[in-house]
């Protein structure tokens, strides 16, 4: 399928969030994620795909995709996503993944590492538009206060006291004890981590040693980041 870019936002920071419109209908649901193919000359070793994670919810329908520009440092594929222009056009498969809400009966945690807020940023904005949230707590990792999405996701917690927000800025990292503090049934309790492939790995032996089951981790990795 494909896509045509239709607008280009600015977001905190070097992120900045792209937005397309689908050539016909395309239908996910909030949490997953895409791969985009963008043809290019002088591709470097990662060519000319990626595995991007849809940050619009989709009653939106459009779809948005937001990353980090890292300017002379960035990849061949992300300086030609940075540079294309308004009415280009984007191939895209999928949509895939399970980082989405089956059900609202359980207790969910998400955990975001900086640009992975995005799938958290597409469930929030649906489950505000459909009026139901389950419980939710949400832990915001980010090695500085430009937290992304900050106000908006503020926002939705003002309307549903079901979703809690803990931030944590470098140097505080979360912690065993930082999770213990939440009280949940670590047995039980669903949980959602995005971010770097090494934040994840960490919060998984965590979750771990606090009783949490494989099966009731899911996650939605991003490659190319260093440390939170």
């Amino acid at each position: 399928m494909k896509l045509t870019l239709i607008k280009k936002i600015k977001r905190v920071g070097n992120i900045k969030s792209f937005i397309f419109s689908p050539e016909k209908k395309f239908i996910w649901k909030a949490g997953q994620y895409l791969i985009a193919k963008i043809e290019h000359e002088k591709q470097d070793l990662r060519g000319k795909m990626r595995f991007i994670t849809i940050s619009s919810a989709p009653f939106e329908k459009n779809v948005m995709i937001t990353t980090r520009i890292f300017g002379k440092k960035a990849s061949s594929f992300k300086k030609t996503l940075d540079d294309l222009k308004i009415g280009d056009e984007i191939e895209i498969k999928g949509p895939d993944g399970d980082l989405y809400i089956q059900d609202f009966k359980k207790q969910y945690v998400f955990v975001a590492g900086g640009v992975g807020i995005t799938p958290f940023w597409s469930i929030l904005k649906q489950l505000n538009y459909e009026k139901k949230i389950p419980n939710i707590f949400l832990l915001y990792a980010n090695k500085n206060n430009n937290i992304l999405f900050k106000e908006e996701i503020e926002q939705i917690s003002k309307k549903f006291n079901k979703l809690k927000i803990i931030y944590f800025i470098s140097p505080n990292k979360i912690t065993k004890e930082s999770l213990k503090k939440l009280k949940l049934d670590f047995k039980k309790a669903i949980f959602f981590i995005s971010g770097p492939e090494k934040m994840i790995y960490k919060i998984k032996i965590l979750l771990n040693e606090l009783g949490a089951k494989d099966e009731n981790m899911k996650e939605d990795y991003f490659t190319g980041y260093s440390k939170i």
